[in-house]
């Protein structure tokens, strides 16, 4: 299998929660190259058609230019494996005793993301804010 030299990252631009991690992980050094697409968009159904857009506005979805398809926790591992400061921690959530952190961090920031969509006041447009 060839390596992995690029992964798409598709989130959703109106959630205050996705732009705050989206611009997080732009400031992150990298070692492969996050490309960030909006879910469910004309370019997202164009470079993926045989995607479910409507799933991918509801959890995280990162695809790797080699084919592999991440959503939920191994996403967000996924993600953290292609930042230079986050990939030893990457490999340890992936094992069977971080796989259930992973999963707690991708709920409570699910929570979070339905609270600032919801309109509840718990984000007001800085959601990063509330993660730390």
């Amino acid at each position: 299998m060839l390596p992995v030299s690029m992964l798409t990252v598709l989130y959703d631009p109106h959630c205050p929660l996705c732009r705050s991690i989206r611009r997080w992980l732009e400031r992150q050094p990298v070692l492969v190259p996050l490309r960030f697409v909006p879910a469910a968009s004309p370019e997202a159904r164009e470079l993926y058609p045989q995607l479910n857009h409507m799933a991918t506005l509801d959890e995280i979805t990162v695809l790797a230019d080699t084919g592999q398809i991440y959503t939920g926790p191994a996403a967000w591992i996924t993600v953290l494996w292609a930042l230079r400061r986050y990939r030893a921690t990457a490999h340890r959530l992936a094992t069977p005793l971080g796989l259930p952190f992973a999963r707690g961090a991708v709920l409570a920031a699910a929570r979070i993301r339905a609270a600032a969509k919801g309109g509840h006041g718990a984000c007001d447009g800085d959601c990063a804010a509330l993660l730390g």
